[in-house]
């Protein structure tokens, strides 16, 4: 994936909604030391599903149209020339063409409305003309759902008119619009709209949260949100300047919180499941036992249920 994509097809979600985000990214935005390895560790699962060796992945190409003959592998694509990304598989065939994306976290990525695997879509439209249906899928082992595999199916039209919000969004050059967006954001720190914001979440702390409006509900949230998605950044910071010797009025280096855990996890589990019976062990989730093969998945699919999840406000 190029850095000289500006607007890469991988952040569209964001920039679509506001160009400012990706005209004036910060170079090195802070990031936790559990998300660096994270994406490290996605790279090297990406790496081994681009070199064919993942059994399920291989056998869902195998079943596309063409019996996956066509299939090509980190192709580069570009819809303008600061436009732009790399598809992880790409079945191009007469009538429906396949993009396929691997993610490796746990955050649920739909394929339905994919707004990078849209863009990398339209970016293909003016060469692969014949494709009336676009098929995205989205292969996520590692994430929260039950299943891995995510599927849905474009018309032409729904990516054209994609492609023309883009050209749109790209020719922006318009103001910040703060937004459920924001959230990742790789221009936050750098965003006028955010930096005034200080004034107003003390402003705000200080009423009855009773009377304060919606809108105003919704500001506050948003920037105590990102802050709190840094805060693991800045502590790790500290603590490595405090064990470097510096010090800080107020600030001192404490042994951390530890709790107690099994020498042999297996053996704790059935010494206790022995004498207890059932409640005696904690079982894993549906998910986690469908992954650890055919009788945990059969399983699943009868002794366990998903209930109707609360309404929560979403900003």
């Amino acid at each position: 994936m190029s850095d000289h994509d500006v607007f890469n097809a991988s952040s569209t979600a964001t920039w679509i909604e506001c160009s400012w985000s990706a005209l004036n990214a910060v170079p090195d935005a802070p990031k936790k030391a559990s998300t660096i390895e994270a994406a490290n560790s996605g790279t090297e699962k990406h790496t081994v599903m681009e070199a064919g060796e993942v059994p399920e992945v291989e056998a869902f190409l195998a079943q596309l149209e063409g019996g996956g003959q066509d299939v090509e592998r980190e192709v580069r694509v570009h819809l303008t020339d600061n436009c732009g990304g790399t598809v992880d598989v790409l079945n191009a065939r007469r009538g429906t063409s396949t993009v396929l994306d691997g993610k490796f976290g746990k955050w649920d990525v739909p394929a339905k409305h994919n707004m990078q695997l849209m863009t990398y879509a339209a970016a293909l439209l003016s060469e692969l003309t014949d494709t009336e249906w676009w098929r995205f899928v989205i292969y996520q082992p590692d994430g929260l759902d039950d299943d891995p595999w995510k599927q849905w199916v474009h018309h032409r039209s729904e990516i054209e008119a994609h492609k023309a919000r883009v050209l749109r969004a790209i020719q922006d050059r318009s103001a910040p619009k703060p937004g459920p967006w924001c959230r990742w954001c790789k221009a936050f720190q750098a965003c006028p709209a955010m930096s005034t914001d200080a004034g107003f979440v003390m402003g705000a702390m200080s009423r009855r949260i009773e009377d304060l409006t919606p809108d105003e509900l919704v500001r506050l949230l948003r920037l105590i949100r990102a802050l709190g998605d840094v805060k693991e950044v800045y502590e790790e910071a500290l603590t490595v300047k405090l064990k470097l010797g510096y010090l800080a009025a107020g600030a001192a280096l404490k042994q951390g919180r530890s709790y107690r855990a099994w020498n042999d996890a297996i053996q704790a589990a059935e010494y206790l499941h022995a004498q207890y019976g059932a409640k005696g062990v904690k079982p894993i989730t549906p998910a986690a036992a469908e992954k650890l093969g055919p009788a945990g998945k059969t399983y699943a699919a009868v002794g366990a249920h998903k209930p109707e999840a609360d309404m929560k406000a979403s900003y």
